[in-house]
């Protein structure tokens, strides 16, 4: 038991030291030119260098990206503050299962383990739940009992403001609601972790169309939440490759 409280209590120093050495880093968007994932629509040329009323960019860009990370002063570092207090005792419990039963014993909790990597996804939220959210589809990576608690995540997003949702439409359409719905529903029918939906009328035609609203200020804190996750890559690979030839 005492070795085993030893060898967490390292992992977290580990963690700690190599926290430290990315920060010391410059800060440092991936170069899309060379790789990348994303499909490109049609008009990303012609608005490239544009930039939202928070200063991202409307298409990717390495330059704003960088410039608007470095804005972000002490948003990012209490954002990553605020990760590693959540992760950090996660990853030290799991350390510790390692040492102590090995595979056996992360078999033996995998259950209560995923409801708090979930517990955790839901206060870190949005960007995390989705991470969650598509982890929780892929019975290739994963056991069953990790997918039933991470399914959880699909509908089990708290809505924000219906005041505050309706201001925003109005602002996107220029125009009140009752001159283009006729109805739209009080409360939205469905949350997710970027968005929710509302079942509106249209005035002119009759027709029932869904109205899906982006959560206020998301691609803020998603490319806050990008920018952790690639510090928290580095972290961890340096963990790995501390403590798994061990």
């Amino acid at each position: 038991k005492r070795f085993a409280a030893n060898a967490a209590a390292a992992a977290v120093t580990a963690a700690t030291a190599v926290s430290e050495a990315v920060a010391m880093r410059e800060l440092e968007a991936p170069d899309d030119a060379a790789k990348s994932f994303v499909k490109r629509d049609t008009g990303d040329d012609a608005r490239r260098g544009e930039v939202d009323e928070e200063g991202l960019p409307l298409v990717y860009d390495k330059a704003l990206i960088e410039a608007y990370w470095r804005r972000q002063g002490n948003a990012l570092q209490q954002r990553w503050t605020e990760f590693l207090g959540l992760s950090v005792p996660y990853l030290t419990k799991v350390v510790g299962m390692v040492i102590t039963g090995g595979t056996e014993e992360l078999a033996r909790n995998e259950r209560a383990l995923a409801r708090d990597a979930r517990v955790i996804m839901e206060e870190l939220g949005a960007t995390f739940i989705k991470g969650g959210q598509m982890m929780s589809v892929r019975p290739d990576v994963l056991s069953q009992p990790v997918l039933d608690e991470l399914a959880a995540l699909q509908d089990a997003v708290e809505p924000f403001s219906s005041d505050v949702a309706r201001a925003q439409i109005e602002a996107e359409l220029g125009a009140p609601l009752g001159a283009v719905f006729s109805e739209i529903s009080e409360e939205p029918i469905a949350a997710a972790s970027l968005a929710q939906v509302y079942r509106a009328r249209l005035s002119g035609t009759g027709e029932w169309v869904a109205v899906k609203v982006q959560r206020p200020a998301v691609l803020g804190q998603v490319s806050k939440d990008l920018f952790v996750l690639r510090r928290a890559a580095e972290v961890y690979q340096g963990l790995m490759e501390r403590f798994a030839p061990q």
